[in-house]
């Protein structure tokens, strides 16, 4: 749900809105609030602790947080001891908040999201993307760990649609992040909660609505998979996954998701909607002043299709290494963008495996 209460300055939140703008203002990404604790901000990856500024209690963390719950997501916070809503500020922008319980009280995650939707020439190979951006049908996904931009890489496929095709598009978000506004296209915005009770039925929803692209935030389970499958049989689906080591165990986990004597079907489903993975890295440059997303980049070709199906996934890193079609590894990403901290090439090559330490 998006919402946009604002406290006026002199509440006891306006301590809380003014960390958002510094937030904002030192280009961090996000801002964290711990009871009894000063706050802290990441910037280009790294953790900065904000030891001028107060200590902030307890009891201002719940009563501003409370303040922008709607009375549902109150009930759902005592339930679940957890909720995630995008808050809207006149000054900073909106913030996805996600809230929990600890041993101290409330605590809370505050992402900062872009005020403006990136083009691809700021995120990442345009051929590539404008590519997964013409398709009419099939599945693509869009992986990474955490905080690794996988939403900026969405919004701005999205945005290009938006902008240069004419299509019908639905988004089925938990919480929404990006608000759009129809150009060429035709965007209906949806969030779990308020407008839809699960990504499955909304699915469904969008489905039999014909709408042309369809963004789901996350695959959460196996009905949302089988969902979204099917409709890539006949429209764009969008979709993200918390993932790590590059396309392959990015689909393994998909597998994952169902029972071993179900798993020839997805393999063979999946082998013909799959149309393109990426896996990104948001990445520090040397010095941290500012960070560059590196992507691998994967399309399903004849081949792939084939490894997917006959769960041969240890294959398909090679052939992306061919770099047919516009296929990238995450090695020649990152070759690509200046300054990268050693750090960053062993940690990637910790993750995918030796080959990629051939690159330093």
């Amino acid at each position: 749900m998006t919402n946009s209460q604002h406290l006026p300055l002199g509440k006891s939140g306006s301590k809380i809105e003014a960390l958002f703008v510094l937030a904002r203002q030192e280009k961090a990404s996000d801002l964290y609030l711990a009871a009894n604790n000063h706050p802290v901000l990441k910037v280009h990856g790294k953790l900065k602790k904000l030891m001028a500024y107060p200590v902030i209690k307890a009891k201002k963390i719940e009563d501003f947080f409370y303040s922008a719950l709607t009375p549902k997501q109150q009930q759902d916070f005592e339930n679940r001891m957890e909720v995630a809503l995008t808050y809207e500020t006149e000054a900073a922008g909106n913030i996805e908040i996600i809230l929990y319980l600890t041993d101290e009280g409330i605590g809370a995650a505050c992402r900062l999201i872009p005020t403006r939707i990136p083009s691809f020439k700021k995120i990442g190979p345009v051929g590539p993307l404008e590519k997964i951006a013409a398709l009419d049908r099939g599945l693509v996904l869009i992986t990474g760990k955490s905080n690794s931009a996988k939403a900026i890489t969405i919004a701005s496929i999205i945005d290009h649609i938006n902008t240069h095709l004419q299509k019908g598009i639905v988004t089925i978000e938990d919480p929404i992040r990006f608000a759009y506004k129809s150009k060429s296209s035709l965007i209906f915005q949806r969030e779990i909660g308020p407008h839809a009770k699960d990504y499955a039925g909304a699915i469904r929803t969008a489905m039999r609505s014909d709408m042309d692209v369809i963004f789901f935030t996350e695959i959460d389970g196996p009905e949302t998979l089988t969902m979204a499958m099917n409709a890539a049989e006949s429209h764009l689906v969008l979709t993200s996954s918390i993932s790590f080591g590059g396309a392959e165990w990015a689909i393994r986990k998909l597998f994952d998701f169902f029972p071993e004597d179900r798993q020839a079907y997805v393999r063979t489903h999946l082998s013909r909607v799959l149309k393109a993975l990426i896996w990104q890295h948001l990445v520090p440059v040397e010095d941290h002043t500012g960070t560059e997303t590196a992507m691998e980049i994967m399309f399903t070709n004849e081949k792939i299709a084939a490894m997917i199906q006959n769960n041969q996934l240890h294959k398909v890193r090679g052939e992306i290494q061919k770099g047919a079609g516009g296929m990238q590894t995450m090695e020649s990403s990152l070759s690509k963008i200046e300054h990268v901290a050693m750090d960053i090439w062993k940690m990637m090559a910790a993750e995918i495996g030796t080959s990629l330490l051939f690159a330093l």
